[in-house]
C-alpha cells in the first residue's frame, strides 16, 4: 500500500465511548503505519483542553481526527474553526449524530478508509455569542433540548439514545417553556417556548431525527421551535422523533434562517453538539459561517 504524504494527528478523548482505550490505540497506530508517512495520536488527560490541543496541532498536521463521539468533535470544532485546517472523525462515542451526517457512521476500519481516501468538504459552522460563545458543527439546542441533554450526563451508569430519552422526561417534568424574545433573519416575534434546537445537521441525542431537511453545507440552519404545551403531550410527541416532526405537531414549527437571535424572560440551559454550554443563558446572537470548516466526508 503506497503511503500518504499527508501528515495526520488523531485526538483521542479519554472519556469518551465505551471502548477500551489501549486497543483503541494500537489500531489506530496499525491503520496509520500502513497509510500515513507522518501521524501522531494524542490521548488527552481528563484535565486538558481538546479544543486547545487541536488548535496547537493544526498548526504542524494537514488532518486533524477527533476520535470520540460528537461531544469530542464539538471540542475539535472549537480548536479548528480559525485555523484551516482539515477535520476527520473516528466516531467512536457513545454519540455519533455528527459523524452520521458526514456519512462516517461505519465501521471502524472503513473509517480509516474514508480519512485516507474520502472526499474533502467545506461544511457551515454555527457561530453563537452573547452570555456563552462558541461554535457548532451539528445542533445548538436551546431549553427542553439543554436541559434533557444536561440530564442525560448525569446517567453515569447507562448509554446509548436511551439516556437522552430519559433525561427529556425529566426536562419536561422541570422546565414548562417560558417567553422568550426570537429573532429569525429580522422577523421577529415574542412568545412562550418550550424548545428552540438550530440544526445544521439531521439528527442528535443518538436517535432523534429533528431536523430531515437540515443540509450542512447550504449556508442556512433549520430552526426547530416548540411552544409551551402540557406534560402529557411533551411524553406523547417524545417517541416520534426518531422518524421527524410531524404535520399534526401544530405547536412545532421549522424555520430556515442563517441569522438568530433571542433574549428570554428566564435563564435557559443550553447545548452544542451535546456539550453544555451553560444554564443561565438569556441573551444569544447565533450566525452560520458557511463553508468554515473542511471535513473529510464518506460522499
Amino acid at each position: 500500500m503506497k503511503k500518504s504524504r499527508s501528515s495526520i494527528c488523531f485526538i483521542i478523548n479519554p472519556g469518551a465511548g465505551k471502548q477500551e482505550k489501549t486497543a483503541l490505540i494500537q489500531t489506530i497506530k496499525d491503520e496509520a503505519e500502513k497509510r500515513w508517512s507522518g501521524f501522531e495520536i494524542v490521548t488527552a488527560k481528563p484535565e486538558d483542553s481538546l479544543s486547545q490541543v487541536a488548535s496547537v496541532k493544526a498548526e504542524k498536521f494537514d488532518i486533524i481526527v477527533a476520535c470520540g463521539g460528537d461531544g469530542t468533535v464539538n471540542s475539535v470544532v472549537n480548536g479548528l474553526a480559525e485555523t484551516g485546517a482539515v477535520m476527520g472523525v473516528l466516531p467512536v462515542g457513545t454519540g455519533n449524530d455528527f459523524a452520521k451526517a458526514i456519512k462516517v457512521k461505519v465501521p471502524l476500519s472503513e473509517s480509516f478508509h474514508i480519512l485516507e481516501h474520502g472526499k474533502i468538504e467545506p461544511i457551515d459552522l454555527i457561530r453563537y455569542s452573547g452570555d456563552y460563545s462558541g461554535w457548532s458543527a451539528n445542533t445548538l439546542g436551546i431549553g427542553l433540548d439543554g436541559l434533557a441533554n444536561y440530564y442525560s450526563k448525569s446517567y453515569k451508569h447507562l448509554s446509548g439514545p436511551i439516556v437522552y430519552v430519559i433525561g427529556a422526561i425529566k426536562a419536561a417534568w422541570n422546565f414548562r417553556g417560558c417567553r422568550i424574545k426570537l429573532s429569525v433573519d429580522g422577523v421577529t416575534q415574542t412568545n412562550h417556548f418550550l424548545m428552540m434546537t438550530i440544526c445544521n445537521g439531521k439528527w442528535e441525542g443518538g436517535k432523534f431525527y429533528l431536523a430531515p431537511d437540515a443540509d450542512l453545507s447550504d449556508g442556512l440552519v433549520n430552526l426547530v421551535t416548540i411552544k409551551k404545551i402540557p406534560f402529557l403531550k411533551i411524553l406523547f410527541y417524545l417517541p416520534f422523533f426518531r422518524w421527524g416532526p410531524k404535520k399534526w405537531m401544530s405547536e412545532l414549527e421549522t424555520t430556515l434562517g442563517n441569522e438568530i437571535d433571542f433574549e428570554s424572560d428566564e435563564p435557559l440551559t443550553a447545548h452544542a453538539d451535546g456539550e453544555n454550554v451553560g444554564s443561565d443563558i438569556k441573551k444569544m446572537s447565533i450566525r452560520v459561517e458557511p463553508g468554515k470548516l473542511n471535513v473529510i466526508t464518506g460522499y
